[in-house]
């Protein structure tokens, strides 16, 4: 079994992940759902905190920075410290495959800070918006929309805007500049695991950028999905 510290500061333990877990992860129904890693959470993690029993609930319950750093020590224990990409170059007319080598050990982690629940005034409007962290609940809700945009995403987090409910309308009409000053302040009081990977083009030099959690070979190594 192995025990890792969350970014949130709680203590869990997990086991590695088998053939059931992998069956799992490719299941169209679940994917679809936005069920699939929960559900290998739900059979992966022993214990969270003093909770060892833990269920659904538990596992929808943990804030996203948890979650995907989960993600990542799972496949770590499961399939090693070293994940080999292939991305594709985004020039047309390259499209070349390109080959890099992470360490999941070498991933920065940042950690959350003791506040839940946050305040924030628009630049533009003076509104005050006030909005929470991404959690299992929220990711399963944006999972099962047909079409997600960034309106949505950020609307889920929010509580209320100058005390009354959020709606698309509003979310809509926000200005552009509050919009912005909104998704950074939701960025930076964010925490977790960093899998953003970005390198350069072996062939054309194009500058490639990608999430770690993405690329088909970090869970799936030497798969064709």
């Amino acid at each position: 079994m192995y025990t890792f510290e969350l970014p949130s500061g709680l203590e869990i333990e997990l086991r590695e992940m088998t053939g059931t877990e992998e069956e799992l992860l490719t299941n169209q129904r679940l994917i679809r759902s936005g069920d699939a890693v929960n559900r290998v959470f739900a059979n992966c993690i022993l214990r969270i905190g003093e909770k060892d029993e833990v269920g659904t609930t538990d596992v929808l319950d943990m804030l996203s920075g948890d979650r995907l750093f989960t993600l990542v020590r799972l496949r770590q224990v499961s399939l090693g410290d070293e994940v080999e990409l292939a991305p594709v170059c985004p020039n047309t007319a390259c499209r070349a495959k390109n080959r890099i080598v992470v360490n999941l050990s070498d991933l920065p982690v940042t950690s959350y800070a003791e506040e839940r629940d946050f305040m924030f005034t628009l630049p533009a409007s003076g509104s005050k918006v006030r909005f929470v962290h991404l959690d299992g609940h929220k990711e399963k809700r944006l999972a099962q929309m047909q079409e997600p945009n960034i309106s949505s995403a950020m609307m889920i987090r929010i509580l209320e805007i100058d005390g009354a409910a959020p709606s698309k309308k509003t979310l809509t009409e926000m200005s552009m500049r509050d919009r912005t000053a909104l998704r950074s302040e939701m960025l930076r009081v964010d925490a977790g695991i960093d899998t953003n990977i970005e390198c350069e083009c072996e062939s054309c030099g194009t500058r490639i950028r990608t999430k770690l959690e993405a690329e088909p070979s970090f869970l799936f190594p030497g798969v064709r999905l």
